[in-house]
């Protein structure tokens, strides 16, 4: 019996002409097995975000608030599901099945990809940063909700993911390149491309973290002062539904960082730290791919849920 985890993953010119026909299908059935669900999930991701993006830019409340830091964070997942995500499967089932690709594409299409991954790891955290202010701040939101300041959290957002990426393309720190699979992706050689990718994934992740900590915290001690004091809003009146409205925004927070780590965080920890695994488990990268395609359906849905209350 053939064992998928062993095969040489190499492109198709160089190894399927030197596989049995079992193994050539069975790599076949496996690579199409990956391919559907992250086709699918690149589809569902197009619908949603493309819905959602229409909907929002052609309502004048929506836009308000947090409505432009919103449009960013769909817009991203949009460009993801719609022009990366299916680059990213097609050049990887062709370079198995189909054709052989150039040898540098993986410098230009990979920088592309994280140029925009990286950008909305940090149009998140900036989404969270804006519904802190609202929730635990309120009375600074209006000044904190201007063009000027939600264009400059913008800015910031693709500045940051320029200077994580731009070293990449002369080898420093790292360099783009594609695995065993066709699957293009960065390689870390030393600290600065750790460096990189902290200021890329993990300290987004962590902030949007923190601030779901803090708010969570906030809400339920003022929770507990107002039982204590008897000062708990009556239903039904505006006071008690604001409350509801921050209740559901503490929880949505939370939830969606736990969503979070789980899609995107596992493949860069194992870039940095366990690479090998990568290599005895050959398709292990491309379903970790999977999860963090099904991040960018999901992410627009949990967005405007997050901005349930008058202040978005």
């Amino acid at each position: 019996m053939f064992n998928i985890s062993s095969f040489n993953w190499t492109s198709r010119t160089d190894n399927d002409t030197r596989l049995p026909e079992t193994a050539l299908n069975l790599k076949r059935s496996a690579l199409t097995a990956w391919f559907a669900p992250f086709f699918a999930f690149s589809l569902l991701g197009i619908l949603t975000n493309g819905i959602l993006f229409t909907v929002i830019i052609r309502s004048r409340t929506l836009r308000s608030g947090a409505g432009v830091l919103i449009l960013h964070v769909i817009a991203n997942c949009f460009i993801t599901s719609a022009i990366h995500n299916p680059i990213h499967g097609i050049l990887v089932y062709g370079d198995n099945f189909w054709f052989a690709r150039p040898r540098d594409i993986c410098k230009y299409v990979h920088f592309l990809m994280g140029f925009t991954q990286f950008a909305n790891n940090w149009a998140e955290a900036s989404l969270a940063v804006n519904r802190l202010v609202a929730v635990v701040f309120p009375f600074a939101y209006k000044a904190w909700s201007t063009r000027k300041v939600t264009g400059i959290m913008i800015i910031i957002c693709w500045f940051i993911s320029t200077a994580c990426l731009i070293p990449y393309l002369f080898e420093v720190g790292g360099k783009f390149y594609s695995t065993a699979q066709g699957q293009c992706t960065i390689e870390i050689s030393d600290k600065l491309g750790g460096i990189l990718t902290i200021i890329a994934v993990y300290l987004p992740y962590g902030i949007v973290g923190l601030i779901s900590v803090l708010v969570v915290s906030v809400m339920y001690v003022r929770a507990l002062r107002g039982r204590s004091q008897d000062r708990t809003p009556l239903p039904g009146t505006r006071q008690a539904v604001i409350y509801r409205k921050r209740l559901i925004v503490t929880k949505m927070l939370l939830v969606s960082f736990l969503f979070d780590v789980m899609c995107t965080v596992p493949n860069p920890i194992i870039l940095a730290s366990f690479p090998t695994l990568y290599a005895s488990s050959p398709l292990l990268r491309l379903w970790l791919r999977s999860c963090l395609a099904l991040q960018f359906p999901v992410t627009p849905v949990r967005a405007i849920t997050i901005c349930v209350d008058n202040t978005c």
